[in-house]
């Protein structure tokens, strides 16, 4: 797929991307975006799957963008190629699937980005995040930025940007960067049990659920949509079957 850049495998109602370049720590390059993309047109469309896991064969998650593909680049495909990375983000983060990122050693630059872009990210206590943009004289440019600044704030936000540091996954679990922090060697299995779980909620309401979450909290408008998505939930057969089923004392689950 895409010269082997990913893998996919399905386990039930879940499906396994890996980023399939352990050699090069899973870096980022064109192809490799190209068949994230490719991937979740292809499960988007089956309608099999309801959750996405992510992971990244050996060694890393993710070490950031290929920098020597990078190299290659100039002028207009330089920009065309940043673009792509900020699209798959975008396309993961807007999926109707729910996107669990496992992440195991670096998590750097693009690859910290593509862990952002998932709905929930596990990592092990002793991966490593940062945001070495700044430090070479850029900035993250795949959406990094804003969804920092959702999940940690706007001061710390910019502080993990400007200093340019590494954290572990400790640190990243203490200031709310990822949802879980397991032991070391333990990510790709606790991400995949938690993965199976989830899988098992409504995909409806998962769907109506991501697109709530993306609202201003602010807005007057995100009540209204709350309240008609709830009412478009709990108006369904299954609903009112698992409604059923908790009030006589047997829950589905």
């Amino acid at each position: 797929m895409a010269g082997y850049r990913v893998k996919l495998t399905r386990e039930g109602r879940v499906a396994i991307l890996s980023l399939a370049r352990p050699d090069a720590l899973n870096a980022i390059d064109r192809a490799m975006c190209d068949a994230i993309v490719s991937v979740l047109d292809r499960l988007e469309e089956d309608g099999d799957c309801s959750v996405l896991m992510i992971a990244g064969e050996g060694r890393a998650f993710c070490a950031g963008a290929d920098l020597k593909h990078m190299r290659a680049l100039a002028g207009e495909s330089l920009r065309r190629f940043i673009e792509r990375t900020w699209i798959v983000g975008e396309r993961i983060e807007r999926s109707p699937l729910l996107s669990i990122a496992a992440v195991q050693g670096f998590a750097l630059g693009g690859g910290a980005e593509l862990a952002l872009a998932c709905d929930m990210r596990l990592c092990e206590s002793t991966a490593m995040f940062g945001f070495p943009e700044m430090t070479l004289g850029s900035v993250p440019g795949s959406g990094a930025m804003q969804r920092l600044h959702r999940l940690v704030g706007p001061a710390r936000a910019l502080e993990l940007v400007v200093e340019g540091k590494r954290m572990d996954g400790n640190r990243a679990g203490e200031i709310g960067l990822v949802n879980r922090v397991v032991g070391h060697g333990e990510a790709f299995d606790a991400a995949l049990a938690w993965a199976r779980d989830l899988s098992e909620r409504p995909s409806e309401a998962i769907r109506y659920a991501k697109t709530c979450m993306r609202l201003p909290a602010d807005g007057a408008v995100a009540p209204m949509v709350q309240g008609m998505v709830s009412s478009i939930c709990q108006s369904g057969a299954g609903y009112r079957a698992n409604a059923g089923q908790f009030l006589s004392g047997k829950d589905s689950r």
